[in-house]
């Protein structure tokens, strides 16, 4: 199987000032960082070009076969001439009708965005289909049924693009000078400078211009003695948004330390327990559980009261339950609590990961100091310290994004990230104080999700 993933650009759309982008058919300069190796294809006479960013076969990046960005650009110069003809209005429904009735015998499975116009003329804002060949059209036998998803709206690609690559910048190295004693390891550290940084930056982009540069403040532990500390300065190179997703963050810190270094997991949990443990918490807010409906004007309001069932099904779907015990009740391997906030009266469950830090088992220790404060010259806000007012910033914007009604005015403070272990279902995420936040889409399809 073949997943080819592109943004479709269209010569007579893009707009030439400079700072401006095309509401279709014209990559931003950002989203042009999002991969660094990019195959671009197109042909004589067609206005349309494919700008490839991922193309893999089986999980492993290939070279575009030449069936398949034929496929594309025929399909994709289709859209755009039935488009500038003025086949297509404000209809996402119809336009899959139509565009099925023109490839019947090719495609299947289609699903688009909504529709969005540009020059007067109207454009799907994403296209994602099944292209089925025969056997003796594909280069490998698995190449039967195969899944492409090609954008033409950049606002859409931004945010909704899952492919990326984090690339780590070490403090010192050898890595493995971090196993000494603080002495030695004060003294390597001492060489540290922020041109010298910028100068290992630059080479490890090798040219390639990169999303983001993104630092953290890890505390390094004497491995014979923990409470011998010193504090250190990672950095990483993030291509595309869903780079910034944290637990991708950590798993590139994690992967590079051990394949640069003689020592393994054990060894370096000691050194680095913020890097080799990942404290996470998961809120699943009631979105369908309604209080005041809707007016004309006036958006409906949540019911902060958590039903049981929703808890147990939150639980059995992004939590675990701990094994059976004989004549006693099922219980979570976690912590569960519900977690009221004042967006629109919204609750939610809050499941702790379960291989959180000790200190971290529960939402209260991480925020001991959380309160329901309506408004600022309430007298009591002054009372909440001002990094639990920053994480209740930080997680407003997350449920803003998650509630998925306003997409494109979301903080690049916030990261979409698909479920690793369920394709398709999706939550919004931010690390504050090197823990994992993560709220579940509005949109994300349980209690029906398969077993992890």
């Amino acid at each position: 199987m073949i997943n080819l993933q592109g943004f479709i650009e269209i010569g007579p759309l893009i707009l030439n000032p400079e700072g401006q982008t095309s509401p279709v058919g014209e990559l931003s300069e950002e989203s042009y960082t999002y991969a660094r190796h990019k195959q671009y294809f197109s042909k004589a006479a067609q206005q349309v070009k494919l700008v490839a960013f991922t193309s893999e076969r089986d999980d492993k990046d290939i070279v575009v076969p030449s069936t398949f960005s034929d496929h594309v650009l025929e399909l994709t110069q289709w859209v755009y001439t039935s488009s500038i003809q003025g086949k297509f209005k404000n209809d996402e429904g119809e336009f899959q009708r139509l565009l099925l009735g023109q490839y019947q015998t090719k495609i299947s499975g289609v699903v688009t965005g909504a529709m969005i116009q540009c020059n007067g003329t109207w454009f799907p804002r994403w296209i994602k289909w099944k292209y089925e060949l025969t056997t003796a059209q594909a280069e490998q036998p698995g190449d039967v049924n195969n899944e492409v998803l090609v954008w033409f709206s950049d606002a859409d690609f931004k945010l909704n693009y899952q492919g990326s690559e984090v690339i780590v910048i070490s403090p010192v190295e050898p890595v493995d000078i971090f196993m000494g004693v603080k002495s030695s390891v004060e003294n390597a550290l001492s060489k540290w400078n922020l041109p010298l940084h910028h100068e290992k930056a630059k080479a490890l982009a090798a040219g390639y211009p990169y999303t983001a540069i993104v630092s953290h403040t890890y505390t390094w532990h004497d491995r014979e003695n923990f409470d011998t500390t010193l504090p250190t300065t990672w950095s990483v190179l993030v291509y595309g948004r869903a780079g910034f997703n944290p637990a991708k963050i950590k798993k590139a810190y994690r992967d590079w330390i051990l394949s640069h270094s003689d020592y393994g997991v054990v060894e370096w949990a000691k050194v680095f327990p913020e890097i080799f443990t990942s404290t996470m918490f998961t809120f699943v807010p009631g979105w369908k559980i309604r209080g005041l409906p809707n007016l004309e004007d006036i958006a409906a309001l949540y019911h902060p009261a958590i039903p049981y069932e929703f808890v147990m099904q939150a639980v059995t779907s992004f939590g675990e339950w701990a094994p059976a015990q004989p004549g006693k009740p099922a219980m979570p391997a976690s912590d569960v609590s519900d977690f009221p906030t004042l967006y629109k009266s919204l609750s939610s469950v809050c499941i702790a990961g379960r291989d959180n830090d000790s200190k971290f088992k529960t939402i209260h220790q991480a925020l001991p100091n959380y309160a329901l404060i309506a408004a600022s010259n309430n007298p009591d806000i002054t009372r909440v310290p001002k990094e639990t007012t920053e994480w209740i910033r930080l997680f407003f914007l997350a449920l803003i994004a998650a509630e998925d009604y306003h997409p494109y005015a979301t903080s690049t403070d916030i990261v979409k990230v698909e479920d690793e272990h369920h394709k398709g279902t999706f939550y919004w995420t931010f690390e504050y104080a090197n823990i994992e936040y993560r709220i579940v889409d509005r949109n994300a399809l349980w209690p029906n999700l398969p077993p992890k």
